[in-house]
């Protein structure tokens, strides 16, 4: 399923120059930095479980490992999600066994589950990765998802964000240019990209947007669009959610999260002048329009906002299909956002080996490890430098892109706040509920999460 891509020299310079402190001696480290963990020359096996790679994508990476730690043996185990299965039930599963005393030594937390598996994790020994070399090395967005009370959680290989798709057959008809900027653009466009029977039912869309089943990452979407419209998503010590709230310094109050709602479900509502998608069934529970990535594979919609591993899913399931990807749409272009969705590599509480599990993760980032697992996977590099040799790379440039721009938000359990979302969205567009008191339901509905 993955792709492969050539090396570029220059990706292999700067790999070298931005993991330089990870890879150099100890004498590049700030004074008074505690010594590195004591590594075991006993023979160790570290168990580790990953998602999506195949199991042997890290295998040339291993053995480089292993011929420097010949005492170590590391067993990938690729975790494969059963039919109806989601990353929910792996967590599920995973939370369990390690409450048991069970699990892996070292597996991958998506990066908004810190706050609910905290107490699961060692965290990396101050004397292998210290908090200042953690900050010069990834961006900010990786530093506020994995760092806790000054201790580091986890280590991302790569990063990935929202970005947008556009079908360039479509726009090459409607003679369009350029994809839209701006939230506003986007606005522009709906009308002369969506295409509508003498019924008014859509025939195709111009982009998938105000719904909630038919759009897995729905929550994602209006979770961005609320930041780029000013809400601030949970007070400051993330107690308690407050995107229901005026802008904080708006004379007169504005409130950033109701606009952002109303600005997406604006979407699906027929009566608005950009009706361009629906996610209603009949009455024998059939869609009456494809799913966002289904409707962009069929040719149904001309747009869609989804994330880099989108990419090799269309291009699996439509070879023919010709689509581009750009920038994420924008309130402000002088003040842009978009939300990260990645994972991170960490280690067990359970683990009898937490050192050499974080030595080997630590490894994984160094600039040996580097070219291997790039080559294996299409994953734009989570390294601050890294990325620039990234940013032109068709498909994946506007990942790059928006790494120093991408945000994510704190919450401590994803699959309930997904769920209060979808209700939020579905009780403006199918229950005709205002804004203002969906809103309102979802922050207190999510307050009451334990």
């Amino acid at each position: 399923m993955r792709q492969h891509h050539p090396h570029y020299l220059l990706f292999g310079l700067l790999t070298v120059i931005s993991l330089t402190a990870l890879s150099c001696g100890r004498s590049s480290r700030e004074p008074g930095a505690e010594p590195p963990p004591t590594i075991s020359k006993d023979p160790i096996t570290l168990e580790y479980w990953r998602l999506w790679d195949d199991s042997d994508t890290l295998d040339a990476m291993i053995n480089d490992y292993t011929k420097e730690h010949p005492n170590i043996t590391v067993e990938v185990k690729k975790i494969s999600l059963k039919p109806g299965e989601t990353i929910y039930d792996y967590q599920k599963n995973l939370i369990k066994l390690i409450a048991d005393g069970a699990g892996p030594d070292m597996f991958m937390i998506h990066n908004d589950w810190l706050p609910y598996q905290i107490n699961q994790i060692t965290p990396i020994p101050a004397g292998l990765v210290t908090i200042k070399e953690y900050k010069d090395i990834f961006p900010e967005v990786v530093q506020n998802d994995f760092i806790s009370d000054n201790r580091i959680y986890a280590i991302p290989y790569y990063i990935d964000n929202l970005m947008l798709f556009y079908n360039t057959d479509i726009f090459s008809e409607k003679k369009i240019k350029q994809p839209p900027r701006t939230l506003q653009d986007l606005v522009d466009l709906v009308p002369q990209l969506t295409q509508k029977d003498s019924r008014g039912n859509i025939i195709r869309s111009a982009i998938p947007l105000g719904g909630s089943d038919g759009i897995p990452r729905a929550a994602d979407i209006v979770a961005t669009l609320m930041m780029q419209y000013g809400a601030e998503m949970t007070s400051a010590d993330h107690t308690t959610a407050t995107f229901n709230l005026p802008s904080p310094g708006s004379n007169p109050p504005f409130f950033a999260g109701q606009n952002a709602l109303s600005y997406y479900t604006q979407f699906t509502n027929p009566s608005s002048p950009v009706y361009t998608y629906t996610d209603t069934v009949d009455a024998a529970g059939n869609r009456l329009f494809p799913s966002d990535v289904q409707a962009f594979i069929e040719g149904k919609t001309a747009m869609m906002f989804g994330y880099a591993y989108h990419v090799d899913l269309i291009r699996q399931l439509a070879p023919s299909l010709h689509f581009e990807t750009a920038l994420l749409p924008q309130r402000q272009i002088q003040d842009p956002i978009t939300i990260a969705n990645y994972w991170g590599e960490t280690v067990s509480k359970n683990s009898q080996h937490p050192n050499e599990a974080w030595d080997f993760i630590k490894f994984m980032i160094s600039r040996r490890s580097q070219n291997a697992f790039f080559r294996a996977t299409n994953h734009v590099p989570a390294t601050k430098e890294l990325k620039s040799s990234f940013t032109n790379r068709r498909y994946y440039g506007p990942v790059a892109q928006q790494i120093d721009y991408a945000k994510s938000w704190y919450r401590k359990n994803t699959p309930e706040i997904e769920a209060i979302f979808a209700q939020m969205i579905k009780s403006v567009v199918q229950d005709k509920i205002s804004p203002e008191v969906a809103i309102d339901t979802a922050v207190r509905d999510i307050n009451k999460i334990e």
